[in-house]
């Protein structure tokens, strides 16, 4: 583990499990093996978690579409290029996000190959049943960490084995990658517990039925850009034509087919999910019981060390400070996301007021005076790539609202009892919208269920539309902005790159460190 997920940067791992322990027991077994990685899931160091930090997953996911951007503001959010660099699609070999989220991703595989390794050590502490399910739980996670890297890097090695070295690890082509982890998937599914996974109890955090069914639906509604080898050619399998087997009736599916089982799964669970009233329910403080959410990274500011920086970094100084939070008055919506919304006409979504400060600021009814005597005023429409010496450059931009303010958070209000919200119900209505459009059938149901939720006080009702594959990018981007899915659904709708030459960006550059440190690896394709 330590040479195929850290060496290549020359520090020890963020965290992982203790050697002093002694296992006994299987209690202690399956807190050691099992229970431990979710620990990994969030976290409170930069780079590590799949959301809540800064520079790793989440930032390339979100400020590398086009959906925020966090501009250069005179003196401020320079940072050597950085956000500049992934909003223009400018990033180099050695990027910092990239080998922050190659790192994190290989030691979370690290760690599951570790814990199977003492699964299978200390077996006689188990029946057979503790066996398969903590077995079957670890392969989740480890598959969970694969889809991620697949979506990310596209070729990426297959490590399966905790003693494996160096010199026996080489890059396996992305078809192979999507169909090991699928099978993974497949062997362990029925073993995990059709349960909630983001409500308090015995499964809080983990990998169930459910959220292994969300997996898997992802999988096969990118099926065409993730079984794709070559995907600088511009060439990509039809989604009608992949066949994916689905081991819950032995059945093969198409693509799309398979999108739709899979939400039917979901919707059927013992885990009975169900819309709420609006999807502000699902970000509020104490939102653990939110019928909406599938999979959460748990938050509590007195138990967790979780963060949850993205409000911090977004929101003006004063305007964070008049909440009790910390602000540092940066990442905002992009025009590209305004126009998605409608922002500023009479078809604007309701929604924007729900995710976006924009405008005049008040807080408790008030509105917010800053220190010049001028009332704060968020320009949404102001926004630039370098707003350095514009009048704008420090109020220029709709900043995100998504998550109730929670006022029993500390730390600057990274430390919150909001759950980060990973996988929700709304998205599975608009995967298996997309799938039933894309097979040439009629997905304007589970798609209205998701636009026409909101109350008529928030303006939504009365303004259908057609379930066309344009509208549910639309609907996509408006549902789901701030949750890291954009930059994906841009690649599968084909928006993501604006010349054949760039296809090669709809992957991200392997780590030039992990090159160095293991010469079985190649770059990809565009970055040689």
């Amino acid at each position: 583990m330590m040479m195929i997920s850290c060496s290549f940067l020359n520090e020890e791992p963020h965290s992982g499990q203790p050697e002093n322990v002694v296992i006994t027991s299987d209690v202690i077994l399956h807190r050691q093996a099992v229970l431990s990685l979710y620990d990994h899931i969030g976290s409170g160091d930069d780079g590590v978690g799949l959301q809540g930090t800064y520079r790793g997953i989440y930032d390339l996911q979100t400020f590398a579409s086009n959906e925020a951007i966090i501009p250069v503001r005179g003196g401020d959010w320079w940072d050597g290029g950085l956000w500049m660099d992934l909003y223009e699609h400018n990033w180099a070999v050695d990027n910092e996000c990239c080998e922050n989220a190659w790192l994190y991703l290989f030691q979370l595989v690290g760690l599951c190959n570790h814990s199977l390794h003492l699964l299978e050590q200390y077996a006689s502490l188990l029946t057979d049943e503790q066996q398969r399910t903590y077995d079957a739980e670890v392969r989740a996670v480890r598959a969970l960490a694969y889809v991620y890297l697949i979506d990310l890097f596209g070729r990426v090695p297959l490590v399966t084995h905790y003693d494996m070295t160096v010199h026996e690890i080489h890059q396996s082509e992305r078809s192979r990658v999507f169909q090991f982890i699928w099978s993974e998937l497949q062997e362990v599914t029925s073993l995990l517990p059709d349960e909630r996974s983001n409500s308090r109890g015995l499964y809080y955090g983990r990998i169930t039925r459910p959220v292994a069914h969300f997996l898997l639906m992802k999988m096969a509604l990118n099926a065409e850009v993730w079984t794709d080898d070559d995907w600088t050619d511009g060439v990509r399998l039809d989604g009608k034509t992949i066949q994916l087997l689905c081991a819950e009736d032995n059945k093969k599916r198409n693509a799309w087919e398979t999108v739709v089982f899979y939400a039917d799964n979901i919707l059927h669970s013992n885990a009975r999910y169900a819309l709420c009233e609006s999807q502000t329910k699902c970000f509020e403080v104490f939102n653990e019981d939110a019928t909406e959410n599938i999979f959460t990274i748990p938050m509590n500011p007195n138990v967790y060390r979780n963060r949850f920086k993205n409000l911090f970094r977004s929101l003006h100084y004063q305007h964070a400070g008049a909440l009790g939070y910390g602000g540092e008055n940066g990442s905002c919506a992009t025009l590209e996301t305004l126009h998605a919304f409608g922002y500023g006409t009479s078809l604007q979504d309701c929604r924007f007021n729900i995710s976006f400060f924009a405008g005049k600021v008040m807080v408790n009814n008030e509105p917010l005076v800053l220190s010049t005597g001028d009332t704060l005023v968020y320009h949404a429409l102001a926004v630039e790539k370098d707003l350095t010496g514009s009048p704008y450059v420090a109020t220029a931009g709709a900043r995100m609202r998504k998550y109730v303010f929670d006022p029993g958070s500390i730390f600057d209000g990274q430390l919150q009892n909001s759950d980060i919200v990973l996988f929700r119900l709304a998205d599975v209505y608009l995967m298996q919208a997309e799938a039933l459009v894309r097979n040439g059938q009629n997905g304007q149901e589970p798609f209205d269920l998701v636009r026409m939720r909101e109350p008529i006080a928030l303006g939504i009702a009365g303004k259908p539309r057609e379930a066309t594959l344009e509208n549910i990018y639309l609907e996509r981007w408006m549902e789901l902005v701030w949750e890291g899915w954009h930059r994906q659904d841009q690649i599968r709708f084909d928006k993501y790159s604006d010349s054949p030459e760039e296809r090669y960006l709809t992957v991200f550059p392997i780590p030039v460190k992990a090159i160095q440190t293991n010469p079985n690896l190649t770059q990809n394709k565009g970055y040689e």
